[in-house]
């Protein structure tokens, strides 16, 4: 699951990289001994800072959002998954419709825990995707999908927290060169607009006590590239589907370097940030056809397992915004699960006329400190 870390957290190295710090012992690290770790001259609110006497301690309190990789897979690609899968269970009952229309609204609950390396957030996402594809005849769709999300949170017991806005596009194609089998392919692109609100609480103890309050704001923006190839057999036994899933997946990540704005001399300024994801899927998809008055109602179930490949602990550097000598520090995120899984659930009802609504369940399982759930609402019309 790849993560981009933007804003204020984790651990930072200063002068001795090899001994990681909680933040905390970071800040007392940076402000000890009269800055003595920074370059210098700073700014007016740093400056008082470092005049502190080197005898006295710090302690602070700050927050970061990790922008997740939503259970193994973009969400986009997931509905564009979900209705390739649909049409190749009704090309059959109906060969003769070729243009299909649909739009989902889904909502996720993300939930991560606070670690070593990062502070805990709650993060509540809606979002929804409008797309068409046409079929080819019997064995081929392609297809285009544009998706928007908004992500909001809070951090866990330091205050502040963010709002984040995504606009996805993704082009799609499906084909099933012989019968039961397919290959699904997708191409996509995502830009993400941040906006992240810090809280510092930063007292030293001294002669005298002093305690400094704040509020600290950053926005930044990112851009992502995606490319996703995936394959299936289905063993069709009466009203009975079920086969084998497996897939890869590519992730590109760029985040811009940003400053932070505010008054409480910690603001920061953060590199530019990369991040590579190559993922396999393997898992079994299950479904059953259940005739009723109204139409053919289609529960459905899989599970997927999920290895990491490239994503790794990454350290970012940053410098303080108030250091006039952009003395080069830096802090590392959290080392990201190499095995977890997906489960989902839902069902699609076929109705006359080409319409079929559908509700699906996604659970994120199986990763150490985090965990999401995502329920999805469609709708597709086929001409």
């Amino acid at each position: 699951m790849a993560a981009v870390a933007v804003g204020f957290g984790g651990v930072l190295l200063t002068a001795d990289p090899g001994r990681a710090q909680s933040l905390t012992e970071a800040v007392q690290a940076a402000l000890s001994n009269n800055c003595a770790a920074l370059s210098g001259p700073y700014g007016a609110e740093l400056n008082e800072l470092c005049r502190i006497p080197a005898t006295t301690s710090a302690a602070a309190s700050g927050g970061t959002i990790t922008i997740e990789r939503r259970a193994g897979a973009a969400e986009e690609e997931r509905r564009i998954q979900r209705r390739l899968k649909e049409r190749r269970e009704g090309a059959s009952n109906d060969a003769g419709r070729g243009l299909s229309l649909f739009v989902t609204g889904d909502y996720q609950a993300f939930d991560k825990d606070r670690t070593r390396f990062e502070v805990g957030y709650r993060q509540d996402t809606a979002g929804t995707t409008v797309g068409a594809d046409l079929a080819l005849g019997r064995t081929l769709v392609l297809g285009a999908a544009v998706s928007y999300a908004h992500e909001f949170g809070d951090f866990d017991g330091v205050g502040g927290g963010f709002d984040n806005d995504a606009v996805g596009l993704t082009l799609y194609g499906s084909v099933a060169p012989a019968p039961g089998f397919f290959l699904d392919g997708q191409v996509g692109y995502t830009y993400k607009d941040y906006s992240i609100e810090r809280r510092v609480a930063l007292t030293i103890t001294g002669a005298p006590t002093r305690i400094a309050l704040g509020r600290i704001d950053g926005d930044t923006e990112s851009h992502e590239a995606r490319v996703s190839v995936s394959a299936g057999y289905d063993f069709v036994l009466g009203a009975l589907t079920v086969g084998p899933r497996a897939g890869v997946h590519w992730r590109e990540t760029a985040v811009d370097g940003f400053q932070e704005s505010g008054n409480t001399g910690i603001e920061l300024i953060y590199d530019d940030q990369h991040v590579t994801s190559v993922t396999t899927t393997l898992g079994l998809y299950a479904s059953f056809a259940i005739s009723t008055r109204l139409g053919v109602l289609v529960p459905h179930a899989i599970a997927e397992y999920v290895h990491e490949f490239a994503d790794d602990q990454r350290r970012i550097g940053f410098r303080f915004a108030q250091d006039q000598g952009q003395t080069p520090l830096s802090f590392q995120t959290d080392p990201p699960d190499r095995n977890y899984a997906n489960l989902g659930v839902g069902a699609v009802m076929v109705l006359a006329r080409g319409v079929s609504p559908y509700l699906d369940y996604r659970a994120l399982v199986g990763y150490d400190d985090r965990s999401s759930h995502t329920v999805t609402l469609g709708l597709r019309f086929e001409f």
